[in-house]
């Protein structure tokens, strides 16, 4: 027989919108329940290979139902608007995507459904529902598959389980709802007639009208509600009975389940950021968007001269050279195999060299750093004008996601086997939006020059110590090796210490120290908040706290630098990564330098392992000081801070003094490093719970204290309380040089969710302005070292501090140029201050 599947509509659309994690497009439409209803629905279509597929919805128009009974449905609360509003979005979809849908007016979805199922004798019906009402409708000919939980969990119910499963059969969900009722429907049932009462009943007399013609063996009360609610039981299995004969004029033949959609639909994925549906293998290759011509090169001096020939070309050099120029795609090939038609790496290499020993033109590429790289590894300068779509989509297109040209092409609907042209046409669209937006100055004077040097910065390196790193490895291992046998002492037997589940088991089995909590695994959790929550409890839990201290420092910065320090130079050089967050800031991978701790001794000690490169070299480091609260001075223009930081007081007594109504001299350092935590808190939206975990306060004294610090400062209130409603309002939140960052969470129903996009929305534009601060302050001081000459050479950066590898002789040139352009970097209403420090290693100059 042939398939019919049969969707109901606004259940399963409702049921994906809870399911799935809220989301929204760019401009803050949400679209959580299209992109589960969507997936769903291709995951029906591949698991059933149906024939015939129609998705039934319902009007918002009075159906026959509340004719018979005018407070059917009364109880039922009206989709939520970021629902409401992804209904049409929805429907315009399906009719991409050539999937019937049907209405009709007064009557409901499980009623064209039920008509479909009885319709047609040759056809066997598949029906998708969250609704037990079409429980009914299970038949030899017609299943139902029920999503249990979200939409993705189905049960499947037939003829031949359903008794098993539910527990009657299926025509007698009627009879069973008629005597108890549905409250999601808000069908009476027989008043005091509860779900076991109707089981018992329609087990016994087969049906409602058994029940009636049994009267007489009931007794009690059950038989007074029964007599006395007979009009609500019959009432009530007319508005529960689902109609199967109701007119519907529809030609079954238009109503193929497609196999393949068309690029329309991938255009509408795109649309609405779906970008994990748009790599799926279900669209019609037939019809890219634009087939571009190629041509394979035969020779090295081929592709030479068509550089010579353009000006301007796109360029992408993975697994071979791709050039793509006036309107053709230059492919040169790798040979896979001695026999095949093509180039070794050394021939693309040679290539390259001769390309770039003069080329002056301009090539757009995706991530320029990573080419430079390719060319300084064949001792090419790249000369010429470079473009770099990777930046321009991570200004124009906010994810804050790294996603490789593979991605990005295939999400666009460019051919993969064509990347130079994906890379030009890109580049056109984001250009475009680029000038849309008025991110201009934002990719030209800041962006764009920042990838070269971050280049530079990468090339340099930092020097480590070998032999410290060594002496420190040697430590923390037998440190380890100490703790591990306190522990084993203080549990009396040993374990492996790393196993969360051995560690549980000894925890809460053993030495009984608290329920413990087991996650889905069914062992417990010992994560670092359990553990710290037991704190005092037993001796134990202090020393594993203190090896998993070590434990880290030992396998992430000990044992994890060693394979990426160069052998010969002993310089070890992260890569900086330019495009993967939300606020702008920079982050460090192989090794990450960024996340080395700042606060506990063991971290501290960390920067003893960094050196200048020679004995003619010392470390210059510069720090912005309280940067981001000096920016919640401009921005808020607070008299009272902006007054403070030009007077130079020190901000966080100030606060102390404010918070705990003391004069300004009698504040004590317990106050005062209070009162920073209340500072550096409000900048990140704490909560006065979170205040008083820090603290170790009480949630009301905590409170006490943010209350307090908005009376002091009610200007900064007020700037918090803008960003939320302009977030609200707008959908984004903007740093110093406009840089957007998307905030759809603060539209969210879920309060978590809205919290976090509220906390987001107060801390964006002062976080994201430090980063477009100490980004200029890079480049403005990579420039003047170029141009005066020096030898000296930026090397890394972290969140508000750079650091200068210098010459000696140098240092005191570089220190005033270090401070003078970070302290120049913008004009606030406060003044940039920085601190220069240098030392012989890292930990000297902080």
């Amino acid at each position: 027989m042939k398939k019919l599947v049969l969707i109901d509509g606004n259940s399963i659309f409702n049921r994906a919108f809870y399911a799935t994690p809220v989301f929204s497009t760019k401009d803050g439409t949400p679209t959580n329940a299209i992109f589960g209803f969507t997936k769903i629905l291709l995951k029906i279509i591949t698991d059933t290979q149906c024939d015939y597929m129609i998705v039934a919805f319902d009007l918002k128009a009075k159906t026959f139902r509340h004719k018979m009974y005018s407070e059917y449905k009364g109880t039922r609360k009206g989709m939520p608007e970021e629902l409401a509003v992804q209904m049409p979005i929805l429907k315009d979809l399906l009719a991409s995507m050539k999937i019937a849908t049907y209405t009709q007016e007064g009557y409901e979805a499980d009623d064209i459904i039920g008509t479909l199922s009885k319709k047609y004798d040759d056809i066997h019906s598949y029906i998708y529902t969250g609704d037990r009402d079409s429980y009914q409708l299970v038949t030899e000919r017609c299943d139902v598959h029920f999503t249990k939980k979200g939409v993705s969990d189905l049960d499947k119910l037939t003829v031949e389980n359903f008794k098993e499963k539910v527990g009657c059969e299926p025509l007698q969900i009627i009879d069973l709802k008629s005597l108890m009722g549905d409250k999601s429907d808000n069908i009476p049932g027989v008043p005091g007639i509860g779900e076991k009462t109707a089981y018992d009943l329609i087990n016994k007399y087969s049906s409602l009208e058994g029940v009636y013609d049994n009267l007489d063996e009931l007794k009690g009360s059950v038989k007074t509600k029964i007599e006395n609610g007979k009009d609500m039981a019959f009432l009530s299995k007319a508005l529960a009975t689902i109609k199967t004969d109701m007119p519907i004029d529809l030609d079954i033949a238009s109503c193929n389940a497609p196999r393949r959609f068309s690029q329309e639909v991938k255009d509408k994925f795109i649309k609405l950021e779906f970008k994990s549906l748009t790599n799926l293998d279900v669209f019609d290759d037939s019809e890219k968007k634009v087939e571009i011509q190629t041509q394979i090169i035969k020779s090295i001096d081929e592709i030479v001269n068509i550089f010579k020939d353009n000006n301007k070309v796109s360029l992408y050099d993975k697994n071979g050279l791709y050039v793509f120029a006036d309107g053709v795609e230059y492919i040169m090939p790798i040979r896979k195999t001695l026999l095949d038609e093509g180039f070794d790496e050394a021939d693309i290499d040679l290539a390259l060299m001769k390309i770039f020993k003069e080329y002056n033109g301009k090539i757009i590429t995706y991530y320029s750093k990573q080419f430079r790289h390719r060319l300084h590894n064949l001792n090419i300068n790249v000369n010429c004008a470079v473009e770099d779509v990777s930046v321009l989509k991570y200004l124009v297109d906010y994810t804050g996601k790294d996603e490789p040209l593979s991605f990005v092409s295939e999400y666009y609907g460019y051919n993969i086997d064509t990347p130079a042209y994906a890379i030009s046409e890109l580049y056109k669209a984001y250009v475009e939006k680029l000038n849309e937006e008025n991110f201009n100055s934002l990719y030209y004077d800041l962006e764009l020059p920042l990838s070269k040097c971050l280049f530079d910065m990468e090339v340099a390196g930092f020097k480590v110590d070998e032999n410290r790193l060594n002496e420190a490895g040697l430590k923390y291992k037998n440190e380890i090796a100490e703790l591990s046998e306190r522990i084993y002492e203080s549990v009396g037997e040993k374990f492996n210490i790393n196993s969360p589940s051995q560690l549980g088991e000894i925890l809460f089995d053993k030495l009984n120290l608290d329920s413990g909590k087991k996650g889905k695994t069914g062992k417990y959790s010992t994560n670092a908040e359990i553990l710290e929550g037991l704190y005092g409890s037993h001796p134990v839990i202090e020393l594993i706290l203190r090896y998993r201290t070590i434990q880290k420092l030992s396998s992430t910065y000990i044992e994890g630098f060693k394979p990426l320090i160069d052998k010969k130079s002993g310089l070890i050089h992260t890569n900086f990564n330019q495009v993967m967050t939300s606020t702008g800031r920079l982050s460090s991978t192989n090794p990450n330098l960024q996340n080395i701790p700042v606060k506990d001794d063991e971290g501290k000690e960390l920067r003893k392992l960094f050196v200048p490169r020679d004995e003619n070299h010392i470390l210059i480091d510069a720090d912005y000081s309280q940067i981001e609260l000096r920016l919640l001075a401009h921005f808020s223009g607070c008299k009272e801070l902006i007054k403070a930081y030009n007077n130079g007081e020190d901000i966080h007594s100030l606060t102390a003094s404010q918070v705990f109504q003391t004069p300004l001299e009698e504040v004590t350092h317990q106050m005062r490093s209070r009162a920073k935590a209340v500072n550096f808190g409000i900048i990140y939206g704490i909560s006065e719970f979170g205040l008083a975990k820090q603290l170790k306060i009480w949630p009301k004294e905590a409170g006490e204290y943010i209350k307090r610090y908005f009376e002091s400062y009610s200007a900064v209130k007020e700037y918090m309380e803008s960003n939320v409603a302009y977030a609200k309002k707008h959908g984004y939140v903007t740093t110093l040089l406009g840089r957007k960052r998307i905030i759809n969470e603060i539209k969210s129903s879920n309060y978590n969710v809205r919290m976090f996009g509220e906390r987001a929305a107060m801390n964006m534009p002062l976080q994201g302005s430090s980063a477009d601060i100490i980004k200029i302050a890079m480049l403005n001081v990579h420039k003047k070292l170029e141009e005066n000459h020096c030898k000296s050479k930026l090397i890394l950066q972290i969140h508000d501090e750079l650091i200068i590898d210098a010459v000696k002789d140098e240092k005191d040139d570089v220190e005033k140029l270090l401070k003078y352009e970070m302290e120049n970097a913008v004009k606030l209403n406060v003044p940039l201050t920085v601190e220069v420090q240098s030392g012989e290693c890292w930990f000297d100059c902080k």
